[in-house]
């Protein structure tokens, strides 16, 4: 991700964001300076909803109230991030259309899944920025996909320490299991099939 260089200097609100024309590109706000996320590749889009489509699939059977999305707004505080794929308690979700907020609260959500683009300049936001970002925002659990060389996913779960601690990983030899926020198994390597 970059920062836009041609508009006035910040910091920056949520209004400033909103004001924005549509030039389609993913903006988001983080710590009151607006960057442009790239565009997903048609391969990170692909893993992306297969990952989506599974997480639906597991939810539904394990009958858990969650909405699940992606990419999707999320208010962590300091920023308006827009992670590949989101979970959000159910009723939390329903009270936040309701209400018609600008954003999901990060106290509602109870996952986020960020799809590694290698060389986009986005990496290490999601390989370091965002960790700490969505720890202080409380948010339970952060997957973050890497789809090459080989599919992987790590699991990171907040601790009681208020830092994501990694408690699991699956690469394409082997199945993503988890019990939280619902029971779910996931063939890794079927995100880049």
């Amino acid at each position: 991700m970059i920062a836009v260089p041609d508009w006035p200097y910040g910091p920056y609100t949520v209004d400033d964001l909103d004001a924005l024309p549509d030039e389609g590109v993913r903006r988001e706000l983080v710590n009151g300076w607006i960057i442009v996320a790239p565009w997903p590749s048609t391969f990170h889009d692909h893993a992306a909803k297969r990952l989506e489509r599974a997480l639906e699939d597991a939810a539904t059977d394990a009958a858990t109230d969650v909405y699940i999305k992606g990419p999707l707004d999320i208010d962590t505080g300091p920023s308006i991030r827009v992670p590949d794929i989101v979970v959000v308690e159910g009723e939390a979700a329903r009270a936040a259309r309701a209400r018609r907020a600008r954003a999901y609260d990060a106290a509602d959500v109870l996952l986020v899944v960020e799809i590694v683009s290698p060389r986009s300049g986005s990496e290490q936001h999601d390989r370091v920025d965002k960790v700490f970002e969505y720890a202080r925002a409380g948010i339970p659990q952060y997957w973050l996909v890497d789809l090459e060389p080989e599919p992987r996913v790590l699991v990171r779960r907040l601790g009681a320490d208020g830092r994501y601690h990694v408690t699991g990983s699956a690469d394409q030899e082997s199945a993503l299991k988890t019990d939280e926020p619902f029971p779910f198994t996931f063939d890794v390597a079927s995100l880049v099939e």
